[in-house]
């Protein structure tokens, strides 16, 4: 922009609305540094703003139906004339650009997942007048660091991602559709990112990714260089906490493990979906493995890393689940007791593999069956949360509400996993604090802690 273009745009109210997962957040982050950088006023109310920004998610089919309720209020909104402009991001338009488009005309922009550098520009196209469809002519860029991003989290902790994509090829999943293929930063931009949010204050990176033990895989090496990646992160000097998420269970890189237990600051906590047990549903995922192998490696991986808390997500209702193999689910998670899961029941997408397979259940015993999964992990929550009462353990405050500090432990993910409860009337824990505590007792998925005095 000119500088006259940058100081009108200091008048210029932007507001974004962020739906869907941590890779999005980081979308919606470099696209509010980008538009904080070319001079726009930035506002967290849509009431306030000039122009909307949604950024969108199309992972399923409710998710897109959220996408558009959204997009529905927000021209309700600007014809109403409260809003000069709505641009439309993300998933959605990246994957489904024709037919939201032709659903809601009256949309100033699309843009997918292109160079989120063009957003400024593109707003001062729409508030011209004009209609943009911009062309994501691939992906979102590729190769390079993420400096500019506007950081929507505490700075108790930052998502990271090292890389972009996904090759596999999952019966159920439309990522790779979305996003394309893996292509991988360079370890040396990876690590200055680190360094970058270091010193913007945050306290814990958590690594986020399609597919994060697939990094490297597409260097001309063909090797996986995830330990070799989590081993320079660590690194970086004044990082307190490293978190790695999204890992795949085939071909696991077993060369981290040796990694987690050299650095202190990688706390020993990994997700890693497994989606099933049943050698029949994950041959009918497209997941490649069976049964006896992924007993094998998540069992290993308990082995060699100490403290090891695994998470993991499963998906019911997927088409070759039958009774037999649910229940053969449900007794696998018994025995090995997870402790952090998720489930989700099976969506049909018309574009995946397994989208026209209707050797299913109905979406309904999905559901059921979801929901005996889940109260089962309630219990296997419950029994590890005991576990912990009584430890001292060190702990991340994220916020101090009132009375009370939000910390969590190692074995907590933000926004997915529970919190720990501190009683501090005083205020004497801010963001970022690293107290050592006293865990008094489990409610529920939470924990309840008392600060432990500091060694003189």
């Amino acid at each position: 922009m000119t500088s006259d273009l940058r100081t009108s745009a200091r008048d210029i109210r932007v507001a974004l609305v962020h739906l869907g997962c941590s890779r999005n957040l980081i979308d919606s982050e470099n696209i509010l540094g980008h538009l904080g950088a070319e001079g726009y006023s930035l506002t967290g109310s849509v009431e306030e703003a000039d122009v909307a920004i949604l950024n969108t998610c199309s992972f399923i089919g409710p998710a897109r139906e959220e996408s558009e309720g959204v997009i529905q209020d927000l021209l309700q909104a600007k014809a109403a004339g409260n809003l000069r402009g709505v641009i439309v991001a993300g998933c959605l338009p990246e994957k489904f650009r024709p037919e939201v488009e032709a659903k809601f005309p009256q949309v100033d922009a699309f843009l997918g997942l292109s160079d989120y550098s063009n957003v400024a520009r593109i707003v001062e196209t729409v508030l011209k007048g004009g209609k943009v469809r911009e062309d994501s002519g691939g992906r979102a860029p590729q190769g390079q660091g993420e400096f500019l991003r506007l950081l929507q989290t505490p700075r108790s902790y930052a998502y990271l991602r090292p890389s972009h994509g996904c090759d596999h090829d999952c019966g159920f999943c439309i990522i790779p559709q979305i996003r394309g293929k893996q292509i991988s930063k360079p370890v040396a931009a990876v690590v200055a990112e680190v360094e970058a949010l270091v010193a913007k204050g945050v306290c814990e990176v958590v690594m986020v990714a399609e597919d994060s033990t697939g990094y490297g895989r597409d260097f001309a090496q063909g090797e996986a260089r995830l330990p070799e990646l989590v081993d320079a992160m660590a690194s970086v000097a004044g990082l307190k906490w490293l978190r790695v998420m999204y890992a795949y269970p085939n071909n696991f890189p077993w060369a981290l493990t040796d990694v987690f237990n050299r650095h202190a600051n990688i706390v020993p906590y990994l997700d890693i979906p497994t989606q099933h047990i049943s050698s029949k549903v994950l041959k009918n995922m497209r997941r490649g493995g069976s049964s006896a192998s992924v007993r094998r490696i998540m069992q290993r991986l308990r082995e060699e890393v100490p403290d090891m808390v695994l998470r993991t997500t499963v998906l019911v209702g997927h088409p070759g689940e039958g009774e037999q193999e649910f229940n053969e689910l449900l007794d696998w998670l018994e025995e090995f007791r997870f402790e952090r899961l998720g489930a989700f029941a099976f969506s049909p997408e018309a574009t995946a593999p397994s989208g026209a397979d209707e050797d299913r259940c109905s979406h309904e015993e999905a559901l059921e069956r979801q929901g005996r999964v889940m109260q089962l992990q309630a219990q296997i929550h419950a029994d590890f949360q005991q576990t912990l009462v009584g430890r001292r353990l060190p702990v991340l405050v994220d916020e101090s509400a009132g009375e009370w500090a939000i910390a969590r432990t190692w074995a907590d993910a933000p926004e997915v996993d529970g919190v720990v409860r501190i009683h501090d009337p005083a205020h004497n824990l801010s963001t970022g604090a690293m107290p050592e505590v006293l865990v008094t007792a489990a409610d529920g998925y939470d924990l309840e802690a008392e600060v432990l005095p500091s060694p003189n």
